[in-house]
């Protein structure tokens, strides 16, 4: 999750969210995300949300028509990226606990990322995982399991949060692991929870 506001102190907390105007799109997984983060940290009384689609939070916040946006992408965001290129912004680091509030992954976005952030930003990760149906069979998913961390590496040198997925995300996941998805898994040393099996 990334909570940008306007201004020049580069890492900041979330109180400095507190009696903002944010946009945090609308009808989707990440809006919904925003306003549980905002309620679980007691901000929801003090921000006001814009109703807007996320895509046009960049130029609202360019034309000051919003104090920030949050968006649920991964890094680096477009989003952000054209907005740091045009003008000074701040992005929300989490606390230990508050992270932990949320029940999701720790994500730690690395200084240098984004023009002005040039200490790390600890946030969340929203989980990426590819699903299928009981119809594919055992040899498919393991291909596509073994392919995916076998190029993990090289798909982080295109787009670096690639590189922040780890094994140890599986605890994030709830649901079954694919058969063949699971042989992977378990060939590879990999450490599976119980309950995905």
């Amino acid at each position: 999750m990334h909570f940008v506001l306007a201004g020049d102190e580069g890492v900041t907390d979330v109180s400095a969210l507190a009696d903002k105007h944010l946009l945090i799109g609308r009808g989707t997984f990440g809006a919904r995300e925003a306003s549980r983060y905002l309620e679980l940290f007691g901000l929801e009384e003090s921000v006001q949300i814009a109703d807007a689609a996320i895509g046009s939070g960049p130029d609202a916040l360019k034309n000051g028509q919003i104090d920030g946006f949050v968006t649920a992408s991964s890094f680096p965001s477009p989003n952000v990226i054209e907005t740091a290129a045009s003008m000074p912004v701040s992005l929300i680091s989490l606390s230990d606990e508050q992270i932990e509030q949320t029940g999701a992954a720790r994500q730690t976005i690395p200084g240098g990322t984004y023009p002005g952030i040039d200490k790390d930003v600890e946030t969340t990760s929203l989980p990426v995982i590819a699903y299928t149906t009981t119809a594919m069979d055992d040899d498919t998913a393991y291909t596509l399991t073994k392919t995916f961390w076998e190029r993990r590496d090289a798909m982080a040198e295109e787009a670096a949060w690639w590189g922040s997925i780890t094994p140890g995300m599986l605890e994030n996941m709830s649901g079954t692991l694919h058969s063949g998805a699971l042989r992977y898994y378990e060939e590879a040393g990999f450490d599976v929870p119980d309950t995905l099996r």
